[in-house]
């Protein structure tokens, strides 16, 4: 596992090389790597945006049915959400729609957490006392349904 601290706009930088690298160990083929490398730029502006600061875990992940795969947690000091599944919607924050005029002042689409779900194979959410835990896991093989995973520890 390798834990790398999330301050800055810039961080994502170092994290995106350590994923893509840990990506084409595990097996991953150029536009997985490339849609790895978006999880991993949507998760730590979140924790830049979001939360004070923060970290991203990658690590090998293994599963006797769905095969080899990558673990990727954000951990951020910051705000737990008000409504997850609004948080999910593309064009949405976890309060409700975004308005158009402000996505340009966010710097950003307004896709983040949809697009993470949409390109990993699992997501979930824990909260911590310190703020909260976003684990995603894609695997090499994708499957043909979402797989449940234990929730973190």
């Amino acid at each position: 596992m390798s834990r790398h601290l999330v301050r800055e706009a810039l961080d994502v930088y170092s994290v995106r090389g350590a994923a893509s690298k840990l990506a084409v160990e595990l097996g991953f083929q150029r536009r997985e790597c490339a849609e790895l490398m978006i999880v991993v730029s949507e998760l730590c502006t979140n924790i830049v945006k979001y939360g004070v600061h923060g970290s991203l875990e990658l690590q090998r992940h293994a599963d006797a049915v769905y095969g080899v795969g990558i673990s990727i947690t954000a951990h951020d000091v910051g705000p737990a959400f008000h409504d997850l599944e609004l948080a999910l919607q593309d064009g949405c924050d976890d309060r409700g729609p975004i308005d158009p005029g402000l996505l340009m002042k966010r710097g950003g689409l307004g896709i983040g957490l949809g697009a993470v779900r949409r390109l990993t194979d699992f997501l979930s959410v824990d909260y911590t006392p310190e703020g909260k835990a976003i684990r995603v896991v894609r695997y090499v093989r994708r499957p043909p349904r979402k797989p449940s995973l234990p929730p973190l520890r």
